[in-house]
């Protein structure tokens, strides 16, 4: 026995002994998973959703965190169809992936109960997305703009021109009229600071501002102020909108607790 010996010594025998231990313990706590009840995140999968939210976003690809969320939304629908195939709804349809997922999820949606916000409970929502109920300020005005290094020099050149009545007519086509936009609409292009001049100028009068994006000459046609909305001027769409959102809330929640039958794995990259 004494070759026996020498051979449990060699190393690249102990290596294979203790691959087949592993595996062999690996199979004892992790029970098979029927193809039906795996749900798995390949690369495939993941460089499939990467390509479509490129394709939307101009070429971007997802940030960590944007592809985290669009990877559990891709779970969820695929519970949703899975749940929809075992329940037989693809009978009589065509088939479509779409079509079955979406008949599961009014299923789902339609099948939780939604109970009566009580007032406190639906004007603490209210407060907290009345910006979708209020009357914003809105301002009309035509903006000439300019861009590049000498963006300042050539905006007061042609404000000149347009109070003398002498701008040429290419300063006339590269006019923008901007009517009833939202005063907070702009705020993201041209940033705060410009829109606060922009609407504290005088009405019909030519000025030179600086935003975000450059220098213009600018004319403000118009400006009305909104105002808050009280709740009880929008109660039965904020009712709506309320109940809309718990039904949401509680069809993932309910399509979550589906998903608890499955094996779900994400191929890290």
């Amino acid at each position: 026995m004494g070759w026996l010996r020498r051979v449990l010594y060699e190393p690249l025998v102990q290596f294979m002994l203790m691959g087949a231990v592993i595996f062999a313990v690996h199979a004892a706590v992790t029970p098979s998973v029927s193809k039906e009840r795996l749900i798995e995140v390949t690369p495939a999968v993941r460089q499939s959703i990467v390509d479509t939210f490129k394709a939307s976003h101009e070429g971007r690809p997802p940030a960590p965190d944007e592809l985290n969320k669009l990877i559990d939304v891709w779970i969820l629908n695929e519970i949703t169809f899975r749940e929809a195939i075992a329940q037989g709804l693809d009978k009589g349809d065509e088939m479509i992936r779409d079509r079955i997922t979406h008949k599961m999820r009014l299923l789902i949606f339609n099948g939780v109960q939604v109970e009566e916000p009580t007032p406190e409970v639906l004007a603490n929502w209210y407060e907290k997305h009345r910006i979708r109920y209020d009357i914003p300020d809105v301002v009309s005005f035509i903006q000439v703009p300019f861009t590049g290094p000498d963006a300042e020099a050539e905006s007061r050149k042609v404000l000149g021109e347009i109070l003398t009545g002498s701008e040429p007519e290419t300063v006339r086509q590269s006019a923008l009229i901007m009517g009833s936009r939202p005063v907070l609409s702009l705020e993201p292009s041209f940033g705060k600071p410009f829109v606060d001049q922009l609407v504290a100028l005088p009405k019909g009068q030519w000025q030179v501002l600086k935003s975000d994006q450059g220098w213009h000459v600018v004319r403000l046609d118009g400006f009305t102020p909104g105002r808050a909305v009280p709740l009880e001027e929008v109660s039965a769409q904020v009712s709506q909108a309320w109940t809309d959102e718990r039904r949401r809330i509680l069809g993932i929640a309910a399509t979550k607790e589906l998903g608890n039958a499955y094996v779900i794995r994400r191929d890290e990259p």
